[in-house]
């Protein structure tokens, strides 16, 4: 495909994309009151409940306006989770082999239930770092946060999390596509854990250990699957590789086969017809 075939390719499945979370975001705009609810109002009121009294505000008069869009806008993007990891999966498709192409299909239907998983775990810790930031409050005082603050920073949340779900299987596609091995990954194992617990440190509401290690563990468990994942990969191509002298050649390498093919009835310089006896 040329430049111009890629952009083009490339705007079609963000059209389609857009489309998908267009659609999911107005089914969002119809479930956005259980949704607010269940995320925030509840914890909220959980929070009065125990001695603090916090109430949700909002600054201007459109504002509720404002947070019911973007609301439904982020439910879209969850909603319509399975289309757009579809597209991106779509998009990178063309430079696979046909082989990959069918590999390529379990990264997206573990791609869906990792993000929502991520989306999950971050609605459960949620409702926690609600009641730990009113929890700072003087007694007696009324906590009144800004909708649009508490929007932004539950999204965030989520948003990131899902994401975090996804990069071992990000990792498993560099090795499918030879870019990083298994054993690279492995030896990687302190960095990457590091890694994991300090995002947990920044994404946790609260600084509890306990709720950093339940966010941090899922993120190292996977992590530890997919250098397996990659390991068993790396194995995989090395026996086919002893098995097969051919495979792992590229368009512009010959096997030995096409090579003694091409030489049977090829005439070279020493095999020019002798000139001939004119005497």
């Amino acid at each position: 495909m040329s430049l111009r075939e890629h952009l083009a390719e490339l705007r079609r499945r963000v059209v389609i994309s857009a489309v998908a979370i267009v659609i999911g975001g107005i089914i969002g705009w119809f479930v956005y009151q259980p949704v607010m609810e269940h995320v925030i109002i509840n914890p909220l009121k959980e929070a009065s409940e125990h001695g603090q009294k916090v109430t949700l505000t909002f600054r201007a008069i459109a504002d509720a306006f404002n947070i019911k869009v973007k609301v439904s806008v982020y439910i879209g993007i969850v909603l319509s989770s399975p289309v757009w990891l579809y597209q991106i999966w779509a998009f990178i498709t063309p430079g696979l082999t046909k082989k990959e192409r069918r590999t390529s299909l379990w990264f997206v239907a573990f791609a869906v239930p990792l993000f929502l998983t991520g989306v999950y775990l971050a609605i459960l810790v949620l409702p926690k770092a609600i009641a730990f930031g009113a929890d700072f409050a003087f007694e007696g005082t009324l906590n009144q946060p800004d909708a649009d603050t508490v929007i932004t920073f539950a999204s965030r949340l989520i948003i990131a999390l899902g994401c975090a779900f996804l990069l071992p299987l990000f990792l498993v596609g560099l090795n499918m596509m030879g870019v990083v091995s298994g054993r690279a990954m492995g030896k990687q194992w302190r960095i990457a854990v590091f890694v994991a617990f300090l995002f947990a440190a920044i994404v946790s509401p609260s600084p509890d250990a306990v709720q950093m290690i339940i966010l941090a563990l899922p993120l190292v468990g996977l992590y530890s699957i997919s250098v397996f994942v990659s390991l068993f990969n790396d194995r995989r191509k090395a026996r086919r590789r002893e098995d097969d002298p051919v495979f792992g050649l590229g368009d512009d390498e010959s096997s030995p086969l096409t090579s003694d093919d091409d030489s049977l009835g090829s005439s070279g310089p020493l095999d020019s017809p002798e000139p001939l006896d004119r005497g």
